[in-house]
């Protein structure tokens, strides 16, 4: 068997001192974090404004598509399915494009606007 020495009081207070250190540094980085990760989403959003857009826009036909099937699901259960007749059923491709042009239309002209700017200024230089 091994010999252990004992613990003394000087061990429990540096164990102590290093735990109240290393909670101190995890609270620091805790509160960073957020901050931190808003400013690096801003610069990716202002580094590549479309691609943003675009993720946004994938995003959002995502949410609208599960929304979709939840609700559908739900209605068919509550009614009974087949029950109800069927009218002719919308383009889903033209509700989705009529809910995101709104959207994403000024982003949209506010890059080209940008890029357009950019371009004939350096034509004049």
């Amino acid at each position: 068997m091994e010999k252990r020495r004992k613990v003394t009081e000087e061990d429990i207070l540096i164990t102590e001192a290093m735990i109240a250190k290393s909670y101190g540094r995890l609270k620091e980085s805790v509160s960073r974090a957020p901050s931190q990760a808003f400013n690096s989403a801003g610069e990716t959003i202002r580094k590549h404004p479309v691609a943003a857009a675009a993720a946004a826009v994938g995003v959002g036909i995502t949410l609208y598509g599960l929304f979709r099937l939840m609700t559908r699901r739900g209605a068919a259960r509550e009614s009974g399915a087949g029950n109800r007749e069927r009218g002719p059923r919308p383009d889903i491709t033209r509700e989705i494009f009529s809910m995101i042009i709104p959207v994403v239309a000024p982003y949209v002209t506010g890059y080209l606007k940008s890029y357009i700017a950019g371009i004939f200024s350096r034509d004049r230089d």
